[in-house]
């Protein structure tokens, strides 16, 4: 059988995984040339070539498969410059390439429009950019880069294009949503969301906090806040993954949630009592409020700096102890919450590889069925008759491991090794092989 499948996979050879089309990351795959691209741009760089070293180098940061209808980073090469533009979520970076210099900007706001504390908070962010800077200009605040190319690589490069555009998209979702979005400049990239998908992720949500609420009758007391805290965080960060909501919901959840985790003198009863009363705010929130909250757009850039794989072992280790000793303590409520929060908080938390990334999303995919067949999705797990779809993962496994283990040696596919008695035991038997991936490139 071995023999026949190693044939088959030479005439046909294993699909790619697709990008997760929930969190905060690119909802694509990177250029398969990534690595082959940024090291072309070097070799030109290095001879003096500076526009096919840009070239090269902004072509390697064109995704694959991207859902999003226009293209997130167009280049333009013409006698002695380049073009290019890219976009950021809300933000649209325009560039110029010459062999001396790189210009590029983003046009933020019109300023007659935006309050005085606005101005004067964009003179404060300055000291804290490192590359570009916010300016006035005839009329528009404006964030914008100027690279000399003397001594330019592609690390230079991409430092500076990615704070730039970040903190484009960051400035105008912050205005969008504390303010009046009329004031922006150059949005009409944005996509609004079909309503139908804003009705059915507006009854999940108010379905997921229902049911939540019931989940703890009888909990909240002193001897259960952490059984509290993580059904309250797994929640929050399961409405911030699957609905992707923007503006000011998604601002109140990252407050909340990076709130609860900061190092000060709160008790944990009283962030607890702060995480409810969000959770209150969103379900008293009326659909019309609802629906502003979210749109589509494009994405160049990863808000996620790259994680160790040690970093993400680490964590699950110290998260399957807290089941151990919850099991130990016979509180088997709080043993599915703790599972169904590994994943959402390291996507929430850390920039991941392709491959990790679509491995956590399938976890969630298990727990959150019901989501999941909402969207035409065949549902992974059958709580009516606590049954896996174990062919169907075990396919999901392999696109998302195989493809990348001829880049990494020691990378192996797990799918024979997954335990599918019950849920308890398919999240212990993933966690436990997930961490011990290797991703070494040898």
């Amino acid at each position: 059988m071995k023999l026949f499948d190693t044939i088959k996979a030479w005439f046909i050879p294993l699909p790619m995984h697709s990008a997760p089309r929930y969190g905060r990351g690119i909802h694509a795959l990177p250029n398969p040339q990534e690595k082959e691209l940024f090291e072309s741009a070097s070799e030109a760089l290095i001879h003096g070539d500076i526009l096919s070293g840009y070239e090269y180098f902004l072509s390697s940061l064109i995704h694959q498969d991207s859902s999003f209808p226009r293209p997130h980073l167009s280049i333009e090469r013409e006698e002695g410059v380049l073009r290019f533009s890219l976009f950021q979520g809300y933000a649209l970076i325009k560039g110029i390439i010459t062999p001396t210099s790189l210009e590029a900007y983003a046009d933020i706001a019109l300023s007659e429009k935006l309050h005085v504390a606005v101005k004067r908070r964009f003179l404060e962010r300055n000291f804290q950019l490192t590359y570009c800077r916010f300016s006035d200009s005839e009329g528009v605040i404006r964030l914008s880069i100027r690279l000399d190319n003397a001594t330019i690589t592609p690390q230079k490069i991409f430092f500076p294009l990615r704070e730039i555009a970040l903190n484009a998209d960051f400035e105008k979702e912050f205005i969008a949503s504390e303010f009046d979005e009329t004031a922006l400049l150059d949005y009409d990239h944005l996509r609004p969301i079909d309503p139908i998908k804003i009705q059915r992720n507006y009854e999940m949500m108010q379905k997921w906090l229902i049911e939540t609420k019931q989940s703890l009758i009888g909990l909240l007391s002193n001897d259960n806040t952490g059984m509290a805290s993580f059904s309250y965080l797994t929640l929050l960060l399961q409405i911030d993954y699957l609905l992707l909501p923007h503006k000011k919901m998604a601002k109140n959840i990252s407050e909340k949630i990076n709130g609860y985790f900061m190092d000060d003198e709160k008790l944990t009863e009283d962030k607890n009592a702060d995480l409810e009363k969000y959770l209150n705010e969103l379900e008293a929130m009326d659909i019309d409020i609802f629906a502003t909250q979210f749109y589509d757009s494009a994405y160049t850039f990863s808000p996620f700096e790259q994680a160790m794989h040690d970093e993400i072992a680490s964590f699950i280790d110290e998260s399957l102890n807290k089941v151990r000793w919850y099991k130990n303590n016979r509180s088997n409520y709080v043993i599915p919450v703790i599972y169904r929060y590994i994943s959402l908080y390291i996507l929430y938390n850390y920039g991941l590889h392709p491959s990790l990334r679509a491995l956590f999303h399938l976890h969630i995919e298990v727990y959150a069925h019901n989501f999941f067949e909402g969207e035409g999705e065949i549902p992974l797990y059958n709580p009516a008759t606590r049954t896996f779809k174990q062919n169907l993962i075990a396919q999901r496994l392999s696109e998302a491991i195989e493809p990348y283990m001829n880049r990494y040696k020691g990378l192996r596919n797990f799918a024979d090794l997954i335990d599918y008695t019950d849920l308890d035991h398919f999240s212990q038997s993933f966690y436990l092989q997930v961490k011990n991936l290797d991703y070494t490139e040898l």
